[in-house]
This record gives C-alpha cells, structure tokens and sequence, in this order.
C-alpha cells in the first residue's frame, strides 16, 4: 500500500468510527426524549375519556437537498393519521388513580357542545395515533386518554402510556457503538496498513 495513502485510510475510519458515534448519541437520545414524554405523563398526568369527533388522513412532506450542486434534491411523503376529540384536559383524575382508585366508567367526559367556539375548543384535542388506532376508531367512539397541562390539546391513548416500551432503540444504539469500535480500532491500528 503507498505510504502516503496510509495516513488518509486511518483518517476515513477514524472520521467513520466518529459518525457511528454520533448515531449511537442520535438514537440514546431519542429514546430518552421519549422516556421523558411518557414519564411526564405517567407522573403528572390526567385521564378523561375523550369522544371521537372527526377523523382525517393527513401527510408531512419533507424536502431533502441534493448532493450534487445541479440536483434538486428529492421528496419523501409520511402519512399522518389525525382523530379530533372531545375530552377534559383539566380532568381532576390522575394517571397514577387509574384504574386503580378511578374506574373507567367514573372518568370525567366533555360537557356537550354549546355553539360557542371559544367555549367549545377548551375541550377539543388532536391525536395522532397509528393507522391500527386509526382505522379501528369510529366518529361517535369514546376512547381513553391522559394529557398534561401542557399538552393539553394533544392527548394520548393511555394504552400508548402504558406499553411504551425503549427497548426498539436498543439495537440501533448497539450497532452503532460496535461499528464505532470497529472502526476506531481499524483507524488506530496503523500497523494494519503496512505490507
């Protein structure tokens, strides 16, 4: 191998082992921003039972820029899937009550629709849930859901709460931590190149 490459190989590995890294610190995170979420809704959280008033299919469209100075990049399109309720986002029932010490049918409930906007959207919420959620949730459906205080607009399933489990982020975290080693210790390794 030319002596003068050597020194750039061990460079482009050890710049690989770094980028595996920054993965590794991406996907840790990620995880633990949604730790974070489900915890606060866990711990300060409160239950209602929200009333399914709409449903819409939505999509995000992100525009992703072009390597090259004369391309223009591409598109990629995720569908959103959208339910509107009607729940009681200052519900006095705390996550941690139920079911435990509130049942299910003892949950608060929104007050009927008064015609007045102002009044009415004090109790309207924007889910976005899975297509499963979705497809098996019908207007008229009542489902329930525990929001905080600041995201009162957008309350989750409490099964969502329940089941939340990092463990998906697991082997992205591992992966990229054992390419970074391996990386790293091909970059480091000069002796490796000689011959």
């Amino acid at each position: 191998m030319n002596a003068r490459a050597r020194p750039w190989i061990g460079l482009c590995f050890k710049l690989m082992a770094a980028l595996a890294l920054i993965i590794a610190f991406v996907f840790f995170m990620r995880m633990q921003e949604e730790q974070s979420a489900n915890d606060k809704l866990r711990n300060q959280g409160v239950v209602s039972r929200a009333l399914v008033v709409d449903k819409a299919k939505d999509s995000l469209t992100t525009q992703h820029s072009g390597l090259r100075r004369r391309s223009s990049g591409y598109t990629t399109e995720t569908d959103l899937w959208v339910l509107t309720v009607r729940h009681v986002p200052k519900s006095t029932v705390a996550y941690a009550d139920y079911p435990a010490k509130v049942k299910e049918s003892d949950l608060p409930t929104a007050p009927a629709l008064t015609g007045d906007p102002m009044t009415d959207s004090a109790h309207q919420g924007i889910m976005w849930v899975s297509q499963e959620v979705y497809d098996a949730a019908k207007v008229g459906d009542m489902l329930t859901v525990v929001n905080t205080p600041w995201d009162s607009e957008s309350p989750v399933l409490v099964t969502e709460v329940e089941a939340f489990d990092p463990s998906p982020f697991y082997p992205g975290i591992a992966v990229s931590l054992i390419l970074s080693a391996v990386f790293a210790a091909i970059g480091w390794r000069r002796r490796w190149w000689h011959g």
